[in-house]
């Protein structure tokens, strides 16, 4: 990476990534916003050596048409909010499984369907991973966290702190006979865990690659090709300091050059 004046610039190869922002509200004026944390895209830029390219949830599918036409590759991001339950065929309309953010809902299933049919890498974290899911027909659970049969998942600890929010939270088991899970390199890792929902019935072509120890799948890819990817943590944060979070981007990165040179 060159650094100049505090600016991550990337180089090299200068694959294009577009990368998924979530709307919010400007707590000051009440107007409209988009956001999108550092992290997504240092990360991107400094492993990747990628040019992000922010997706505002405020496109039309014409629109995005336009940004897939050039990027080789598309990051599906976290946020706070959740997937709405009617995307996955729950028929609750209250919001109690909330938040939402029902603009990124509609931007970011078209945005993963169609990256898919066009066989672009896509790379989804936490709640991208979960849009993915739902965007190959599958469903999520909620209200796992807490549980006792969910002893790995136990209530989200509140925190202003990115070093406590991201922190190791629990181990996983990785399966080394997927291509993701050779690109990990290991059988078992500890991950950071954020979220209150998770894939409950696998979309179609999916395959899981990791498992926590209480049964939630925390990553997984598409079976075929493995240009699909996702995980459940956050491998984005202090990328560049993390052996896990630099073989996932480094696999998306592989399926950037597979993809460009294909």
């Amino acid at each position: 990476m060159t650094v100049q004046t505090d600016k991550i610039t990337a180089k090299g190869t200068m694959y294009k990534v577009a990368i998924m922002a979530n709307s919010g509200r400007d707590g000051a004026t009440g107007l409209g916003v988009q956001t999108l944390d550092d992290k997504y895209l240092t990360a991107t830029m400094e492993i990747c050596d990628a040019l992000p390219i922010i997706v505002p949830t405020l496109l039309s599918f014409a629109e995005i048409d336009e940004i897939l036409a050039v990027v080789d590759g598309v990051i599906l991001t976290g946020d706070q909010s959740n997937v709405a339950p009617d995307r996955y065929g729950v028929n609750d309309r209250s919001d109690r499984l909330g938040p939402f953010d029902r603009q990124r809902d509609e931007t970011a299933l078209y945005l993963a369907g169609e990256a898919i049919k066009l066989g672009r890498p896509l790379f989804g974290i936490c709640r991208g991973m979960q849009e993915i899911n739902v965007a190959l027909g599958g469903t999520l659970r909620a209200g796992f966290v807490g549980k006792t049969d969910f002893h790995d998942h136990p209530p989200i600890k509140k925190s202003n702190d990115p070093k406590q929010i991201y922190a190791d939270a629990h181990r996983i088991s990785v399966d080394a006979s997927t291509s993701l899970g050779r690109a990990i390199g290991t059988t078992q890792a500890t991950v950071s865990s954020v979220h209150v929902q998770a894939v409950d019935r696998m979309g179609a072509g999916l395959r899981p690659v990791a498992m926590s120890n209480d049964g939630i799948i925390e990553a997984f890819e598409s079976e075929i090709d493995g240009m699909v990817i996702g995980v459940q943590w956050h491998p984005e944060y202090l990328a560049t300091a993390s052996t896990l979070s630099r073989a996932i981007f480094g696999r998306f990165a592989e399926l950037l050059k597979i993809s460009r040179s294909g």
